[in-house]
């Protein structure tokens, strides 16, 4: 429970008894204490003497708390939970709003990214695989995240990454639907300098396709769900041997992943990242180091 401090009226604070409740200031009169001495800097040195100590004390013995104050720039877990449920019932004004506000107590965009959205967005899916909602109000929440991200992107500063104009193709695995970790892959891809192409509802055969045509630096593929792990591996080998690049390369990222990195090997992908930011920094470091090598 967070910390509760009541004041009354103009007191001074006293010491609070066990069976009043944990973290409670309450106050007595000051004008006992200021009788002899009314002036302002009298008041000045009982504030700073005594109210302010006693409440910086209340604050230090406060039990952990989700409740956060509204001059952090961090979110909470039940700040967390409480928006992963708001943003499958509350409209796009509603969440823009208490994005704003977030904002305005501190919390950096790339902090609301990747605390809040994206965590946002795996929640949604694990309430669906436990029965706790529908798979239409995981569709309805999931889209509003990516509204949400598409309506704050040009206050992303992405601060690593060297594109140079290379090129990279981002894509579901086929068969996977949980899209939204892709549309933050492709946001700080681009601007990091990258010319991105997006297609999270392609089949393998458009995947190669769309290589053969087009030469591409980088290929990225998202997977949420394990179930489509051996999906993957005869899509990657294809879009290789397809590819108009001999020395593409392959990031492969998603909770998939996540919870076993052994299982890039076993697709065939050449790296992973655990989100955006890490997989620009992945990404910009491979391609240094073959400038370096060249």
């Amino acid at each position: 429970m967070a910390s509760t401090h009541r004041a009354e009226d103009h007191r001074t604070p006293r010491s609070t008894s066990a069976d009043e409740g944990e973290n409670v200031v309450r106050f007595e009169r000051p004008e006992r204490l200021l009788a002899e001495d009314p002036s302002p800097l009298a008041l000045a040195q009982l504030i700073e003497g005594e109210i302010i100590p006693r409440l910086l004390m209340a604050h230090r013995d406060a039990p952990a708390s989700d409740v956060i104050p509204m001059n952090t720039g961090v979110i909470a877990p039940a700040e967390l939970e409480r928006f992963s449920r708001q943003v499958m019932v509350a409209d796009l004004a509603t969440l823009l709003e208490h994005i704003e506000l977030l904002v305005r107590r501190g919390v950096g965009v790339e902090t609301i990214y990747f605390d809040l959205l994206s965590p946002a967005a795996k929640r949604l899916g694990e309430m669906w695989e436990a029965d706790d909602c529908s798979f239409t109000d995981v569709t309805i929440g999931l889209c509003r995240l990516q509204q949400i991200v598409y309506e704050f992107a040009d206050r992303v500063h992405v601060e690593t990454g060297g594109g140079d104009g290379r090129t990279a193709l981002f894509a579901l695995t086929p068969g996977d639907h949980h899209s939204f970790g892709l549309v933050l892959v492709v946001e700080y891809f681009r601007r990091a300098g990258w010319r991105t192409v997006c297609m999270p509802d392609a089949t393998a055969e458009d995947l190669v396709d769309t290589v053969r045509a087009e030469r591409f630096d980088l290929v990225g593929f998202s997977m949420a769900n394990e179930r489509w792990l051996d999906v993957l591996p005869p899509v990657i080998a294809n879009v290789r041997q397809a590819s108009l690049n001999t020395d593409l390369k392959v990031i492969v990222g998603g909770r998939a992943f996540e919870v076993d990195p052994s299982r890039v090997a076993r697709v065939g992908a050449d790296h992973t990242a655990g989100d955006a930011r890490e997989a620009v920094q992945v990404v910009d470091a491979i391609f240094r180091r073959q400038q370096t090598v060249a």
